[in-house]
This record gives structure tokens, sequence and C-alpha cells, in this order.
């Protein structure tokens, strides 16, 4: 009896691939194992996530699997389900999911590496090649190199084009190797006693109540959600508590944090008051520290998993408790393969384990306010003291870029010796240039977006994909000498300030001045210290663990506003509430606008989400946005957008002749992606009925190939 086998590759592909599993291997082929199979003119490693001896549909030439690499499956079977409906609900890709459930020794390193053969040596002594062929056989001769070397040594851009051609013509071999990468994990520091051992929280009655239902359900592994609102002390307080009696269950815990720096209040309370010391998860961790932490969770001897959204992938088996700290974050939504919403993820792990799971946030998405009030899982906690509100500045008759009330009440503070904070979420010296004569603005010649300008190191950046190029001294399109900065950055605002206080400490804290994770902490710490008398940062620096300011300004937060998307009213409600946190219960905070009296802005001035939630969800439901329909983005990618645009008319006409209850509109373009030099194009779905937009979704994906990324708004 002959067996087949359906294996998942870890790439950019939403689907399986069936081979013949050979007699001699018949008896290690499992699923949750892994295979080396020919995979076009590669042999690659992928998941085995189906055996069965039915053959294929049709007369198909099947290859065969050349080799079981794991004498256990290196994935459960619930792994395989719960990455396999990911797969299904976000049309990406199942390989890639199972790949991030590995630890670094299992994830196999694969080495190519490039030989001329005995036809090619003679075409290159002959002189048969191209000038750019020649080069490339030079470097290798008779011996075998990558790809790498093969660049640096001729300074050929694209040297895999030139290697096709002659592997085409047959001159040269491909020297392909997988091997398990060899790494010995390093030893983590003993978890420290705490100072203190503290395991009396003060809990409200409204929690104290909740958490009895909840443990209740937990104890007979049914799943319960909450939305635990309220500010950030309650909110650590309740999560401290579940933890515990959550623990105290002999169950793990699993919590997600939008930014590791977010994460720091949480981590001391967790080794002060609890003595535990908590494991870490995140893609910029050293291979060896990140195979300890994940050997410690896999053991069970770490009880306590922190990190952002890939901690989902943890190998915590079955843990009791899912946290997903300031739920309403965006860094939540992966948009590049495979694509996922970790909130969505995590009510999916949490519902097939029977966990408790807790969205945590001050400011929540609408939707999620929305569903939590109307399913009775909403739990809000009382603030622990009412806090001032803002001031709003009207800066539409100021000539200068920091109005001069803003300057003044900094003045006064930095006399009494009190420092200030400033935010700004613009990157550079302005957000572009422009010709004032024939409007001419320049633009990345890759992504086709403005470039931001950089004044000090007299250079225009694209904000995307990072391509820069120097300050042009005229137009290049009508040779007009001047070029007009427009949209003022964090550099010009640096630079009013400096002149407004000749005297005082300023620092700018973005992604262009502190690149590193060092030079992150180096800046907090000086701020820390009083090192620092004003520091300005875009939103990068919201996201930080910093001592409160005496003064907190905020500079035209209604910028978000502009952008073409119905969530814009809640990012810039969102995104003013976290900045305004940073004002101690004293603190003085000015928000200077053009738009005072836009409801988002007023109401996060005033620091009342009720208010703001009323206005934003009649706004939602007389436009029929979510949480009153189901809409899905789906974005095509390419290189060329010519193919790019006929699959996206396909899928549109596709989608005009599916039947009533959804509605397509696009394509349109999108922001440049992570992968540089493609170009994107969005369809938006939307249907009142969630299993009309699932189906359509289904459909859709199914019909139409390419890279592609799925992104649902529920």
């Amino acid at each position: 009896m002959t067996l087949f086998a359906d294996l998942v590759f870890p790439l950019p592909l939403d689907r399986s691939f069936r081979y013949i599993v050979p007699p001699n291997l018949a008896a290690r082929v499992r699923p949750g194992k892994r295979a080396l199979a020919p995979f076009g003119r590669k042999t690659l490693a992928g998941f085995i996530v189906a055996v069965d001896d039915r053959p294929p549909d049709g007369r198909l030439d099947l290859k065969e699997i050349r080799e079981v690499l794991d004498p256990e499956p290196v994935v459960s079977d619930r792994t395989l389900e719960f990455t396999r409906r990911l797969s299904a609900r976000y049309g990406s890709s199942w390989g890639e999911f199972l790949q991030a459930h590995l630890p670094p020794s299992r994830e196999l390193k694969t080495s190519t590496k490039i030989k001329l053969t005995e036809e090619g040596l003679a075409a290159w002594r002959e002189g048969r090649l191209s000038p750019e062929e020649t080069q490339a056989a030079g470097v290798l001769g008779p011996k075998a190199f990558t790809l790498l070397h093969i660049r640096r040594k001729t300074g050929i851009k694209n040297p895999s084009s030139v290697v096709s051609r002659l592997r085409k013509k047959g001159l040269v071999e491909v020297l392909e190797k997988t091997v398990p990468p060899v790494k010995a994990a390093k030893t983590l520091p003993a978890a420290s006693g705490p100072a203190q051992l503290e395991l009396d929280f003060t809990v409200g009655p409204l929690l104290r109540s909740a958490l009895a239902s909840a443990l209740a359900a937990l104890d007979e592994r049914r799943f319960v959600p909450w939305l635990l609102f309220g500010d950030a002390d309650a909110r650590l307080s309740g999560y401290l508590d579940l933890i515990l009696k959550v623990l105290s269950r002999s169950r793990q815990v699993l919590v997600l944090v939008p930014e590791l720096a977010s994460s720091v209040p949480l981590r001391e309370a967790l080794e002060r008051k609890l003595g535990e010391k908590a494991a870490y998860l995140h893609g910029q961790m050293a291979d060896g520290l990140r195979e300890a932490e994940w050997r410690r969770i896999r053991s069970g001897e770490a009880r306590v998993v922190i990190g952002p959204r890939s901690a989902l992938f943890s190998p915590a088996e079955d843990p009791g408790l899912i946290i997903l700290e300031d739920e309403a974050d965006e860094s939540y939504v992966q948009s590049e393969s495979p694509a996922y919403d970790a909130r969505r993820a995590a009510w999916m792990s949490a519902a097939d384990r029977g966990a408790l799971l807790v969205y945590g946030s001050e400011a929540p998405r609408v939707e999620a306010y929305h569903r939590a009030r109307e399913g009775r899982y909403l739990v809000a906690l009382p603030s622990a003291a009412p806090r001032k509100p803002a001031e709003l500045v009207d800066d539409r008759g100021e000539r200068g870029l920091v109005a001069r009330r803003v300057l003044d009440r900094l003045g006064e503070n930095l006399r009494a010796g009190k420092p200030g904070l400033v935010f700004l979420n613009r990157l550079g010296y302005a957000a572009y240039l422009q010709c004032p004569r024939c409007g001419n603005i320049p633009r990345c010649e890759r992504c086709e977006i403005s470039l931001s300008y950089y004044k000090k190191e007299e250079k225009l950046v694209c904000r995307y994909c990072g391509a820069s190029r120097p300050k042009m001294a005229a137009c290049p399109e009508c040779g007009g000498r001047v070029m007009e900065p427009r949209g003022a950055g964090v550099e010009a605002v640096e630079e009013a300030l400096r002149r407004a206080f000749p005297g005082a400490r300023i620092a700018s804290f973005d992604s262009a001045r502190v690149r590193t994770r060092s030079a992150r902490d180096q800046a907090v710490r000086r701020w820390a210290t009083g090192a620092i008398d004003i520091l300005l940062g875009t939103e990068m620096l919201a996201h930080q663990a910093l001592p409160p300011a005496a003064c907190v300004a905020v500079l035209h937060p209604e910028a978000r506003l502009a952008h073409p998307d119905f969530r814009s009213a809640q990012r810039t409600f969102q995104s003013l509430g976290r900045m305004m946190r940073y004002a101690g219960p004293e603190g003085e905070i000015l928000v200077q606008t053009a738009a005072p009296e836009h409801h988002a802005v007023r109401a996060a001035a005033r620091r009342d989400y009720g208010a703001f939630f009323e206005a934003e969800i009649g706004f939602r439901k007389l436009m029929n946005y979510p949480p009153f329909s189901a809409m899905a983005e789906i974005v095509l990618y390419g290189r060329d957008l010519r193919p790019l645009a006929q699959r996206a008319r396909e899928l549109v006409r596709l989608y005009q002749g599916f039947g009533p209850g959804l509605e397509v509109t696009g394509p349109g373009m999108v922001p440049p992606s992570a992968r540089r030099g493609e170009k994107g194009l969005q369809l938006v779905l939307k249907a009142e009925d969630p299993e009309v937009l699932d189906a359509g979704l289904d459909l859709g994906l199914r019909s139409i190939s390419g890279r592609r990324s799925v992104v649902r708004f529920d």
C-alpha cells in the first residue's frame, strides 16, 4: 500500500503539496514531523500535516519525500489545528505559522553555493560569456561560493539572475545543504527571591464578583472573555490578582504586550510580588537566549510568558490565562506573511483551551468595547484618582511652530526646575519638499511617495524603504532655485525649542536619532536622572517606561484624522491619550491643535472615553462600519504594476458576480510594503453577515495567486 503525505513549507504560500512516501520511510512519517522534499529545483524542509493512502485526483506525477527529519513530532496535533484555522481565516501561510512555533535549535538552515561545471569552466576560458557572466565565473573558478561572496567580489547588484542564466545553460551547479543549527542554549540566571513577597492584592467588588465566575468556568475548562476597562494602575493590580489565581491552578499564563518597554512595570511587579521570573520571547533576542527561554516554557519551569504578538506561538501548550495589554494597539496586527491579528488569534487559542482571555485597555477599540458591552463581558475598573484634563491650545492663528501658550508653560516649568515632554508624530525636518514654482515634490523611485527632509544630514529619506539621496540644490523639473519644506517634523520643532530656550538641555527621541535598543535605554536613563530638560519625541517615545513630567505638550495630534481610514478618530483618541499619560498627578498637559472642536480631540483632552465612544459609535452606525458590518482588506503585492492591476481587476469582477450581500470597493494604491520595491493594490470587502464575508474571502483567495495579505476588521 502506497502512502501519501501532505506538506506545507515555511514560504508565503497558503496551500499544501502532496508527495509519495517511500516504503523505507512509511513507519516514520507522521503529522507534526518535518520532512525534506523536492520543491522546484530545491530541496526544502516542510511540515507533514496529513498522511493517508488515498491516491490524488487526476494523473499527476508526484515526487517522493527524501528524508524524515524528526524522531518525534515537533508540533502537537493541537498546534497543527490552531495554525490551520489561522491560515484559513487570514489566507496566509500555514507553514510559516508552524515555523513560528519552533525554537532556534529546530530551525533548519540551508546553505547554497554555486560551482562552475566543466562546460562552464571551458566557456569562461574561451570567452563565450557575457561581461556579467564572465565576472561571476571569474570569482567562482573551480570552487563553490555563495551568492553573497559573488556580489561582494564583483559588485553585481543581482547575482542570482546571472547565476540563473548560467544554470539554464548548464554552466553552473547549485549545491544545497540543509542542516539543523548546532547551538548550545545559554544558561539563564536563576530567579532571585523577591525582596518582599506581597500577595495581598486589593480588588474591588466588581472585579471580585467577575473573578469568582471566571475561576469557576476555568475549573470546568470553559472559555471566558473579558474586556478589562480602566487605567494602567488599576489594570496592573487586576492582572496580578488574575495571574496569582491561575498559577495556583497549575496552569501557565501568557501576557502579550504591544512593546517590550511597556512590559517593564508588569515584569517588575511579577518578580517583586509573586516571586516569579517570567520568560520573555521576542524577535530581537539572540538565538541562544531564545532557545533557553523556549525550553523553560516547554518544561513548565517558566509559568508566566511575556512578549509581543509572536509570543502567542510560545510552547505554553495549555495556558489558563491569556492577557493582551492595551488591546487597541496596532502592533497586534501583522500584515506581512503570515498575516494575522493576534487579538483574534488569542481568542481562538483561549476558546480552544478553555482559558480566560483578558483584553486590557483604557481606550479600547470601538468595536471591542461595543461587543463587550453587548456580550456582557465588560469589566470596568474604578480609577485610582481623578486626573487633570488637558488644555486645548488652538493654533490656527499662530505664526510659529510651537504656540506661544505652550512655550510660556514650558518656560515657567523650566525656571522652576521641572522637566517637560513634547510630542510630535512626524519624523525629520519636514514631511516633504516642494517647488513653489511648479509644485514638484521629490518622490522615492521605488515607493512613489514623497521623501521626508532631514536638515541636519541635508538628505531626503523614504520613510518606508529607507532609501535616501542628497537634498537637491534646485528643482529637477523646472530648475527653480528654492525647494520649500512642508509639514514641520521633530527636527524643526527641536530647532524652534532651542531658539526659545537657548540654555536648556534638549534631546530628541525618534527612530532616526535612537536606532538601537541601547540608545533608547540610554535616553530613558538620562531623562529619569534629570539630565534632560525637554525631551522631544514621536509616538515611539510614548511606548517607553518613563517617570512623569511636570509639563507634557502634544503638538498636532489631529494629523491622523486626515488618513483615509474609518478608524482615524479612534487612533487619534488613543494616540493622544497614550501621550498624555506621562503627566504626573499634578502635571500640566497642553494639546496644540488646529481641530479643537473634533470629538476625538475634545474627548481625549477631557479623558472621557465614554463621550468619545458615544460620538464614534453613532458615526459607525450611520456609515455601516464595524461593529455594524464585517469588513476585510485584501492587499495584492507585486513589483510590476501592470500584471498586479490585472490580478486586482479579475478579483473585482469575481466579487461583483458573487451575489447580493457583499460589497467590494477598489482597487486603490496603498503605501509601500516592507518588501522593498513592491507595489500594493487594495480591495475592501464589506458585508452585513460575517458568514458572507467569510465565503467571499475564501472564494477570492482560492482564485488568485501571488503575494497578498488579508486584514479583517473584527
